[in-house]
């Protein structure tokens, strides 16, 4: 009992150190661009791999957005890692916290369980899975330099890995992970038990199913379509699903008298998935017409976009600077902050996370059109 006692403590400690690593206290609204994540809601970008971050075994997680930094609105987590033959979490369920998946890069295997059906997805860049409430899930990294974004609702979640953090993880060449040999961190089962204060509950007699088809779908629920037909969404906010990337719903919007500036998007969870807490998915976007302004938004909700694709501009109320993104990179904009973004490179793409329902992707889909095509009209 004693050393459960002591080792709850140095856990605690731990957590302490890490978190303190990762956020600035100081309110210094000088520039957008910034190092240390926020500790209270303020506009910010963020370069990718510049946040320090913690390791998990292999795995380096880093928070882009945090609970603090949206409010509780959500929490965005990058997860970069090598390959392992171990799963990369034991499986759980939350039961307060909507968890969802995205493939930046490499692959991983990601499944969902729930009402006596098992599904199984091999994840590639642009695909995504969700996970609601009370969905048992677990996943495994299948290439050497995978990269998942996930986007958790509400915010706080990052605190369970300040806990569990095996490390503090810098890099003075913004290496996305360290090299050498480390355990994957599945977590044991007296750990993973003990992990219900942070919403985490183990199932610890789920066993996976490994039995993927070419198409990479496994599973008891049957033949799947994944990359090889349209993914619908869940009808509720109950139902765990996935999305391959383009092979769900599109709506093309922009293009105002053939001189403006095409947006595509791409839901993964709407009003009808979330409950109404939150939308996400993607929008692709054309190049910027030489003179022609982009659109300004001001959402009633905070809002994070991170660049999958190309080379996207933001501008943001109350700033005079102009910044450009990159692949990776994360703007997040408080609610009543206006913001513009537009394509710099012919092709380019953000994931988008909104709080609520008036979100910027139902602002762009409020006059956009079903669209059957992942690329905007060629005249």
């Amino acid at each position: 009992m004693l050393l459960l006692v002591v080792l709850t403590t140095l856990f605690s400690i731990s957590s302490c150190l890490a978190s303190s690593q990762y956020v600035a206290s100081k309110r210094d609204l000088s520039s957008l661009i910034v190092t240390k994540v926020p500790d209270y809601v303020r506009p910010y970008v963020v370069r990718a791999y510049t946040l320090d971050g913690v390791r998990l075994g292999p795995q380096v997680y880093r928070f882009p957005v945090t609970g603090a930094s949206s409010g509780n609105a959500f929490t965005l987590i990058s997860t970069a890692t090598p390959a392992s033959t171990e799963l990369g979490v034991l499986p759980h369920v939350h039961l307060a916290h909507y968890e969802n998946f995205f493939c930046l890069r490499g692959r991983f295997s990601l499944w969902a369980s729930k009402s006596n059906t098992t599904s199984g997805r091999i994840l590639t860049p642009g695909d995504y899975g969700a996970v609601p409430y009370n969905t048992t899930h677990t996943f495994q990294i299948l290439d050497p330099f995978t990269e998942m974004v996930g986007v958790i609702q509400p915010g706080g979640f990052e605190q369970l890995f300040y806990f569990l953090a095996q490390a503090n993880y810098t890099s003075t060449t913004y290496a996305p992970f360290p090299q050498g040999n480390f355990t994957t961190p599945g977590g044991d089962a007296g750990t993973i038990s003990k992990l219900q204060e942070f919403d985490v509950y183990a199932k610890l007699d789920f066993s996976p199913p490994t039995d993927f088809d070419a198409n990479g779908v496994a599973g008891d629920a049957g033949v799947g379509v994944w990359h090889n037909g349209e993914n619908a969404l869940a009808g509720d906010s109950q139902t765990p699903f996935f999305v391959a990337k383009s092979y769900g719903p599109k709506y093309l919007a922009g293009g105002g008298n053939g001189t403006g500036e095409y947006f595509i998007v791409e839901p993964f969870v709407t009003a009808t998935q979330s409950a109404g807490n939150f939308t996400q998915g993607t929008i692709t976007m054309s190049q910027l017409p030489s003179g022609v302004k982009p659109e300004t938004y001001s959402l009633p909700g905070h809002t994070a976009l991170e660049v999958i694709d190309g080379l996207v501009g933001v501008r943001i109320g109350g700033f005079e600077e102009d910044v450009m993104m990159a692949i990776g990179d994360v703007v997040f904009v408080p609610a009543n902050t206006t913001l513009s973004f537009w394509g710099e490179a012919a092709y380019s793409k953000v994931l988008y996370v909104g709080q609520g329902r008036d979100t910027l992707d139902a602002r762009l889909m409020a006059e956009a059109r079903s669209w059957g095509s992942a690329i905007w009209p060629a005249a």
